[in-house]
């Protein structure tokens, strides 16, 4: 049995779903939370769907199971705010999980692990399961040999499967409102040390406050930076997104990575921020795969009538 509270956040991918919560019968958490978005108003097969995704749901070990179904559609980011509320209002610390997102089975000792070793260092604000650089388990392990550690800090937090405490997420909020642009150049400076770095991200936050969207892979980013925080990611992916295996554009689906095993744990010994790696998220993801997502996601708030 495992000791650490889940949190499962699902909508309408039944197969995805499946697939996830296999993994989690085999951990078998004792609290486990599932949080449920609704499905969209007047559209059968999504009803459907969603319904039937909630139907997978069905534990068969000893656990407490708490579940929050929403009554109207939220979409993801609305619904991963309010769902990491309200499991941080009923858990000290937790993990948190999605539906397209499936966990490798040392993702849960090596959360267990850095949630105790971390839990009274409030820069720590997210223990990531997400390595988006091809790394085999054979070259992890020489480097290991060569004193390196199982994981680096890094400003960037991993969005598809991550560990954290209630009082880091406590005044989290997708709203923008008392931000404005000055104030996202001083947030995003001690982060970013190349000028175009700041210009994307200031720029990012100026166009999610301007039009009052929600953007939660953005906005968990700044929440973390605000709060002078920083984020914990493997050096081996530990999380597996299969929800880009059906996007049309090659560049998205390259973020599907294999996962890998990384117990026992050699920790660093220094928690700086590790730029070398960072410069690789941004180049390879953020200014690549990331900007079609964003494109994708603005053509939702501005449709071209045209088309």
């Amino acid at each position: 049995m495992f000791k650490v509270p889940v949190l499962l956040i699902i909508y309408n991918r039944i197969e995805e779903t499946h697939n996830v919560f296999e993994v989690l019968k085999t951990i078998q958490p004792t609290e486990l939370y599932i949080a449920g978005d609704a499905p969209k108003a007047d559209n059968m097969v999504d009803r459907m769907r969603a319904y039937q995704t909630r139907s997978v749901i069905q534990p068969e070990w000893p656990c407490q199971l708490h579940t929050n179904w929403q009554e109207t559609h939220l979409g993801k980011s609305k619904m991963i705010e309010k769902s990491i509320k309200w499991f941080f209002e009923n858990e000290e610390e937790g993990i948190i999980l999605f539906e397209d997102a499936i966990p490798s089975y040392d993702f849960f000792p090596y959360c267990e692990e850095l949630l105790n070793r971390y839990r009274n260092n409030e820069h720590i604000y997210s223990i990531g399961g997400t390595y988006l650089r091809h790394r085999s388990r054979k070259r992890h392990t020489k480097r290991l040999r060569k004193g390196g550690s199982s994981y680096f800090f890094s400003a960037y937090a991993s969005p598809w499967g991550f560990a954290s405490w209630r009082n880091r997420w406590a005044d989290f909020s997708l709203s923008m409102d008392q931000y404005n642009s000055d104030d996202f150049t001083k947030i995003v400076a001690p982060y970013m040390k190349k000028q175009k770095h700041k210009i994307y991200w200031t720029n990012r936050f100026n166009i999610i406050k301007k039009y009052k969207a929600t953007y939660w892979d953005y906005q968990c980013n700044l929440h973390i930076w605000a709060h002078g925080g920083k984020c914990i990611t493997p050096y081996l992916n530990l999380v597996t997104n299969i929800g880009f295996r059906k996007q049309d554009i090659r560049k998205i689906r390259r973020l599907k990575r294999n996962s890998y095993p990384i117990m026992p744990l050699v920790h660093p010994n220094s928690e700086e921020l590790n730029h070398k790696e960072e410069k690789y998220m941004f180049k390879h993801i953020y200014n690549k795969a990331y900007i079609y997502l964003f494109r994708d996601w603005l053509k939702e708030l501005f449709p071209n009538k045209n088309e």
